[in-house]
């Protein structure tokens, strides 16, 4: 992504639409807001504390990424419910595919 000429990523809709659309796709949210910033935390597939999503930007502001820190069951959730095609680590910038994942990233700890 960083060595892109020009942008290939696709608007998401407002931080307020991303919202929305998360809380249709992962029901009982935790939601803290600050100006710029809006952070989620959840429960998934029995697990209490199974995901962290953070939307940057303003509550109108369109978005082009969400950040998202979990294993690939709540990241598959999310894509599907989205309709997004790939995911990308923050540290290595490398590419991730979570449907061909299993239920933990490759060389995880367990």
């Amino acid at each position: 992504m960083h060595t892109w000429e020009r942008e290939h990523r696709e608007p998401l809709g407002t931080r307020n639409q991303v919202r929305a659309a998360l809380e249709g796709i992962l029901p009982g949210l935790r939601w803290e807001e600050s100006s710029e910033r809006l952070f989620a935390s959840g429960a998934f597939d029995g697990e209490e504390h199974a995901f962290e999503v953070t939307l940057f930007g303003g509550a109108d502001e369109i978005l082009l990424e969400i950040d998202v820190y979990s294993g690939p069951p709540a990241i598959r959730a999310i894509m599907s419910g989205l309709g997004l095609n790939y995911c990308q680590a923050q540290e290595s910038g490398e590419l991730y595919f979570p449907f061909a994942a299993g239920q933990h990233w490759p060389q995880a700890p367990r």
